[in-house]
Parts: C-alpha cells; structure tokens; sequence
C-alpha cells in the first residue's frame, strides 16, 4: 500500500497490511515499513532505532502470545504518521484470545521494580511502554495502539 494523505486529520498512513504470523515475515515487513518512514519523515537514528524495537517486540508477541505461533492466524498492522505533531502511531491485532494487560502495564510504577528481575513473558511489554507516549490494549486484550512523538 502507498503512503497517502487523509486531509481531514492530516494523517499519512504509513502502512497496512495483514501479514501471517511467521517471524521471517515479520522482519521483512518491519524492513518495509522503516523504509517508507524514511521516505516520508525525517527521522533521526535514535528513534528509528526506537520505533524497529516497538515493530519487533509488539510483532512477536503477537505472533508468540496472541495467535499461539499457529501459521494460519494472521496479524493485522497499521502504521500512520500524524504530520501536524509529528507523531507516530502504531496498531498490532492479532487473531488471539486477548489478555489482561494491566499486571504487566502497572509494573514500571511500582517502588524497586527491576525489569532485570522479572518473567521473560511481559518483558517486551514494558520495552514498548517505556518507549512510547502511549500506549493502549483494546478491551478483549488481543489488540494495541501506540504512539510515539517524533
């Protein structure tokens, strides 16, 4: 897909695609998506850096998590760049049960966390959090919409 302009919320969708969950896949579209970012922003280093991490750990764990590694379910993504605030938004939805995110999310609050500490499950999560501006799980927990001010 193209990126184009919605003129009535000055939005440039980026991307948008359903892509099976199969991580050879995935990587190749993070690719894609990063390469038309570069085209249509000025993104410093740092944040591409940023943002192919939020792609990676939101992509796997809705391959891993979400859809169970099961090859027939799919992953759906959209990635637009709102130009007037230069924001970045990212949605991931997977064809999962969903979860409840908030154990992980509330985390990074609590006095004397050490991520170092914790599960490898839900490590990722907090990655993103900490990445992003914000960050929000639909109500059935099988979908996330983040953004990140560029």
């Amino acid at each position: 897909m193209v990126a184009m302009i919605t003129e009535e919320n000055q939005l440039k969708k980026i991307y948008s695609d359903i892509i099976p969950s199969n991580a050879y896949e995935v990587v190749e579209e993070i690719k894609t998506i990063m390469e038309r970012l570069k085209v249509t922003s000025d993104i410093d280093a740092e944040k591409q850096f940023d943002i192919k991490v939020i792609l990676s750990e939101l992509l796997q764990n809705a391959i891993t998590h979400g859809n169970g590694c099961d090859n027939d379910k799919k992953i759906y993504i959209d990635v637009w760049l709102q130009e007037n605030s230069k924001v970045l938004g990212i949605s991931v939805r997977d064809q999962g049960p969903g979860f409840d995110p908030s154990p992980v999310l509330n985390l990074s609050g609590i006095s004397g966390f050490n991520p170092e500490n914790m599960d490898e499950s839900g490590r990722g999560l907090l990655i993103v959090q900490n990445l992003c501006d914000y960050l929000e799980f639909n109500t059935m927990g099988n979908a996330v919409t983040v953004t990140k001010r560029l």
